[in-house]
């Protein structure tokens, strides 16, 4: 299925409000980022009439969700005129799982009341189909790499500002990408969410024109980078970025010392088996005494060290150049990736 940008835009940069007609239980599992719920049939009702589908046959399972339906419809429209009210639009897309019969029957209710309505194709299932396409489909991929503290993400945020696309895995993911970074957000979306997200972001770009990402394992907290991602991920070209020990233990405290003492204890109390326990000890005390530097420069040694096992077996692509970044030129390194990546051509 092909995404014609300029009439099918993925919320919230669509014109239309995005409604997901699938009951509550496939919608909490995963969704159209951006998209409201309003569901055909509860969870108990949808089994109910796929078992009437199954045993017995479609016609009677039609029957049986006409029982379930007839006294929601006021209710519905009255749902969808405070969405569109919300969001300041007059227009509507609905989807369900497959495009079908659930989708089809809430457009046929809204346009009743005298809305401009489309159904997403193939729905959910179809939009789940999106993400190998487009990722086969992109030109240049161009890993930004470096040890913790670099300031990688900094470098991808101030990219985008300067209008280049990036793909912000940490922030889709809600982590830092370490045993510390859990505790920046301990609610992680799940991994078809992280999946659904990629998709949208991928979704407005030009992926004939160089996407941006930080290099991150396969496992960015308690969740995964799409298979197809990752792989793509392993075979593009790198640029890696270079930041002094100082400067990268400013980074870090400065993005982790606001946490409670607690966390960040328990956080080292993780990496102790790599660490060491003398190195883990020191790294506590040092927490509970407040000398978050100290402490920073102790769980280095356990990163840098994993950095330096891990980075060779993971990326396969070329390195197509080094760029130094302090504390105070991001934006002059950002532009220095864009012309390693543009002297690579």
């Amino acid at each position: 299925m092909d995404i014609n940008k300029e009439n099918l835009l993925f919320p919230p940069f669509s014109d239309r409000v995005w409604i997901d007609v699938r009951s509550p239980l496939e919608y909490a599992k995963g969704h159209i980022p951006g998209a409201y719920n309003i569901a055909l049939f509860s969870d108990e009702e949808r089994a109910k009439v796929g078992t009437t589908y199954v045993k017995i046959g479609r016609n009677e399972a039609i029957t049986e969700g006409l029982k379930y339906v007839g006294a929601k419809w006021h209710h519905f429209e009255e749902m969808l005129k405070e969405l569109l009210d919300k969001e300041g639009k007059t227009k509507v897309m609905v989807y369900c799982a497959r495009g079908g019969m659930r989708s089809a029957s809430m457009a046929w209710l809204f346009r009743l009341y005298n809305h401009d309505v489309e159904v997403f194709p193939k729905g959910y299932s179809g939009f789940k189909k999106l993400l190998p396409q487009m990722v086969d489909a992109i030109k240049h991929l161009v890993v930004i790499d470096g040890p913790t503290g670099s300031g990688k993400t900094d470098l991808l945020h101030c990219l985008s500002k300067q209008g280049r696309q990036v793909i912000d895995l940490e922030g889709i993911a809600h982590h830092k990408g370490s045993a510390f970074g859990y505790y920046v957000d301990r609610n992680q979306p799940t991994n078809e969410m992280i999946y659904n997200h990629i998709v949208v972001a991928l979704s407005r770009m030009d992926l004939t024109e160089p996407i941006f990402i930080e290099s991150e394992s396969k496992k960015i907290g308690a969740r995964e980078v799409p298979d197809v991602l990752f792989a793509k991920m392993q075979q593009s070209n790198l640029i890696s970025v270079e930041s002094s020990v100082d400067d990268r233990v400013s980074r870090i405290v400065k993005g982790y010392a606001e946490l409670p003492k607690d966390m960040l204890i328990e956080a080292f109390s993780k990496i102790e088996k790599r660490l060491g326990s003398v190195e883990t000890e020191e790294g506590i005390r040092s927490v509970n005494e407040g000398d978050y530097h100290k402490a920073t420069r102790i769980a280095l040694k356990y990163y840098d060290k994993a950095y330096a096992k891990s980075s060779a077996k993971l990326w396969d692509g070329q390195s197509l150049g080094r760029v130094k970044h302090t504390l105070d030129n991001t934006t002059e390194a950002a532009t220095m990736i864009v012309d390693v990546f543009k002297r690579s051509l």
